[in-house]
């Protein structure tokens, strides 16, 4: 009887002397991503707990084994019973067609393990010709601002411009992006170089005017790119105007950029890449068939953007087999455009 006392005693005590001081516990240590395409990033989660009865503390943040790879705390202390979501990233791009595994290091006081090494391992498969990352979209993605009155804009606009009436436009500067290329156009281009200038004066470095407005894009490319709501609608009337600081209809025309987004309507208006165009699925062949051609040295770029770049990128591999040249998918979907631009997804009614 005595020798069991002493033996249960003991194990008491070895049991309160674990939980003594901080204790650092990790879910999981290896997290297995399987495959990804290149270009995409991987978001992996670890929950961090403190299983101790002392305050656990991160003096330091986590080290990585590549620039690739990011592991942002999002505090610095546990109390006891308490635990956090460690997001660790990865991006992949650059180690197409290579198994991978990165390493995170984790310091914390805890006595029995103050560095505890985390582990991210999977497949990076290359990418197809018809898929990009959302940094190749990126690359290229500007913003492109219609400053005429609701009325004319339905009528008849650029692919993928967004209607700013110039009245309105303070009312975004908060709301626009800074460190993308914004190109304004109006009528004639006289609005569009007030408003260049109200956007340059408030930080908007990359801010132009399309020299000439609407008038001067058809005397330098044509109709190229123009959608008409209205087939009667009559063409811009004006004499263009011109300045400094402006930006050319044919090069913008050479690279002529537009994102189509093939989620449900309800999901477009909760949050998509500004200037994205909503269309259904099946009417995409229809849409794209119906587009206004380019002029002559004018390249049209079509982004397929849905959910997780499944029904895109197979929509994407069969267009190109259709001979549409300069169709990609973005690979992961818009999961991966928010990851990287998360501040660059609009709800409806904000652009």
């Amino acid at each position: 009887m005595r020798r069991a006392s002493m033996i249960w005693l003991l194990a008491t005590v070895l049991a309160a002397s674990a939980l003594a001081g901080p204790r650092l516990e990790v879910e999981p240590t290896i997290y297995r991503f399987g495959e990804v395409t290149e270009g995409g990033v991987v978001r992996a989660v670890f929950v961090l707990t403190n299983a101790g009865d002392a305050p656990l503390v991160f003096p330091r943040q986590p080290h990585t084994s590549c620039g690739c790879t990011s592991a942002p705390l999002p505090k610095e202390e546990l109390a006891p019973g308490e635990s956090m979501e460690l997001v660790v990233f990865f991006d992949s791009t650059g180690f197409g067609g290579r198994k991978i595994t990165r390493k995170v290091d984790l310091f914390s006081n805890d006595p029995r393990a103050p560095k505890r090494v985390l582990i991210l391992e999977g497949y990076v498969r290359e990418a197809r010709p018809h898929e990009g990352s959302a940094s190749t979209l990126y690359y290229g993605f500007y913003l492109l601002v219609d400053l005429r009155p609701p009325a004319e804009y339905d009528r008849a606009h650029l692919l993928g411009a967004i209607n700013i009436p110039l009245g309105a436009l303070e009312r975004w500067i908060g709301r626009l992006p800074r460190n993308i290329p914004i190109y304004l156009y109006d009528a004639t281009g006289e609005g569009a170089l007030e408003a260049a200038r109200i956007l340059r004066e408030n930080g908007f470095v990359a801010a132009r005017a399309i020299a000439g407005g609407l008038a001067g894009w058809r005397e330098e490319v044509g109709d190229a790119f123009l959608v008409r709501v209205d087939a009667a609608a009559a063409p811009p009337r004006g004499t263009p105007r011109y300045g400094q600081r402006t930006v050319s209809a044919r090069r913008v025309a050479r690279a002529y950029q537009v994102v189509v987004d093939l989620r449900p309507a309800d999901e477009y208006a909760a949050g998509h890449i500004p200037g994205a165009v909503n269309v259904a699925p099946d009417d995409l062949p229809g849409w794209l068939a119906a587009l206004p051609g380019p002029d002559e040295g004018g390249r049209l770029y079509v982004w397929l953007v849905d959910a997780d770049g499944a029904l895109a990128c197979g929509l994407a591999a069969r267009l190109r087999a259709e001979g549409y040249a300069d169709v990609y998918c973005l690979v992961g979907g818009i999961g991966q455009w928010e990851i990287r631009y998360g501040d660059l997804l609009w709800a409806e009614g904000t652009g």
